[in-house]
């Protein structure tokens, strides 16, 4: 961002250079003319070229000290520069009567009117003001010139001429000096938006990091986490559920303790891709309620977001606790495998069982299949689907959104 206000910067201390060197310069110029003038006692009126020339040097002192402030130059003070020079255009020649000013050259103010038009180029940067101002000169050139014309002198075509090639001068360097400086502006502009630009993706990329590091340290914490359950409670119930000789003599003990244990694992799981978010402690839950049932459940969670609208994680666990609880009903089976993972940019919840299936041809579906379980997930905006063969177990698939 500093680069892009350097930039900025530059930018109006070139326009400040030269706008104050040009305009030094035909002050000088102007300087110059006087003295001649003076010497062929070309001034009639002194009092009126005195009056011109002090205001014309007063106000080049003024528009000096203002462009030099390196401030933005508001369009009054440019309005004021090509008034003041235009007055000078009408007034001067008429306190001047000398051959040597007869022709249209104009030598004493030619040089300040394209130091005025170049410096509205500049400062506005604007088509409309560049025109205006160099309009403007234009008219009072020939208004101050008329005099002359209507003289009548030698050549007259060749007078009109070089009235004509000083407004062409004026006209041109306004030109180019505008095609200059809305090209230089263009420029700090793309390179403005090339800044802003980079700067946004640094920022990106610095939350980004951020977040990743905050990620990883979570999953090492849930790491850790994962093998003392593994290594303490898992192992003992375990034990307990199982036929060796720390099992419990009681069969329902057992159960639960196993039920305990498919609980555990699915709150910590192997798999390093499994997570632990609202939605799956929300199956989890629903799978412990099953457990009272006498249903064992393998659980696998993958790459589930980690938030979720609740009225989504509702729906997903209230039809797969309807699910499970169909398993244990009507399958003829004690296990069942609850599957929950990201797939493209939908969540899918996946409930399998290798029971005695049914065919859905054949058999209307029931109340909590249609209600608890379509039509829960319709009203949230998923869908889900039940897939069964006779002897071959049942599937229902969750997802939302549809």
């Amino acid at each position: 961002m500093a680069g892009v206000v350097g930039l900025h910067r530059q930018v109006r201390g070139i326009v400040a250079a030269v706008v104050v060197v040009s305009r030094l310069a035909t002050l000088g110029m102007v300087a110059l003319s006087i003295a001649g003038a003076v010497q062929l006692h070309a001034y009639t009126r002194v009092p009126l070229a005195v009056a011109v020339y002090a205001v014309l040097f007063g106000w080049g002192a003024v528009l000096i000290t203002l462009v030099l402030r390196r401030e933005a130059v508001s369009g009054r003070v440019l309005v004021v520069d090509v008034a003041v020079t235009a007055a000078g255009l009408v007034v001067l020649p008429l306190a001047v009567s000398n051959p040597v000013f007869d022709t249209l050259a104009n030598p004493y103010l030619e040089p300040v009117t394209v130091s005025v038009a170049a410096a509205v180029a500049l400062v506005s940067g604007s088509v409309r003001a560049t025109t205006a101002g160099c309009a403007t000169l234009a008219v009072t050139n020939v208004v101050g010139q008329l005099p002359v014309l209507h003289s009548g002198g030698v050549d007259i075509g060749a007078d009109i001429g070089s009235l004509v090639n000083i407004i062409g001068w004026q006209a041109g360097t306004a030109a180019c000096c505008l095609v200059f400086i809305r090209r230089l502006r263009r420029v700090a502009h793309h390179l403005d938006i090339a800044t802003q630009q980079v700067i946004a993706a640094r920022e990106r990329l610095a939350a980004q990091r951020a977040h990743t590091e905050e990620r990883l340290r979570q999953f090492r914490e849930q790491i850790r986490r994962h093998r003392a359950l593994h290594d303490g409670p898992l192992r003992i119930l375990t034990a307990i559920a199982g036929p060796g000789p720390a099992a419990h003599p009681d069969p329902a003990v057992r159960r639960q303790c196993a039920a305990s244990v498919d609980v555990l694992r699915g709150a910590a799981p192997d798999d390093p891709g499994g997570t632990l978010t609202d939605l799956s402690l929300a199956l989890l839950e629903a799978g412990g309620d099953s457990a009272a049932l006498g249903l064992r459940v393998d659980y696998h969670f993958a790459n589930l977001p980690d938030s979720l609208p609740r009225g989504v994680v509702d729906a997903l666990c209230r039809a797969g606790a309807e699910a499970l609880s169909n398993v244990a009903a009507h399958a003829g089976t004690t296990r069942a495998r609850l599957t929950a993972m990201t797939s493209g940019e939908a969540v899918t919840v996946a409930i399998v069982d290798q029971g005695r299936g049914f065919d859905p041809e054949a058999t209307e579906l029931g109340y909590g299949i249609r209600h608890s379980i379509v039509e829960r997930m319709t009203e949230v905006g998923g869908a889900a689907t039940v897939d069964s063969h006779p002897g071959e177990g049942t599937r229902v698939d969750l997802r939302w959104p549809a």
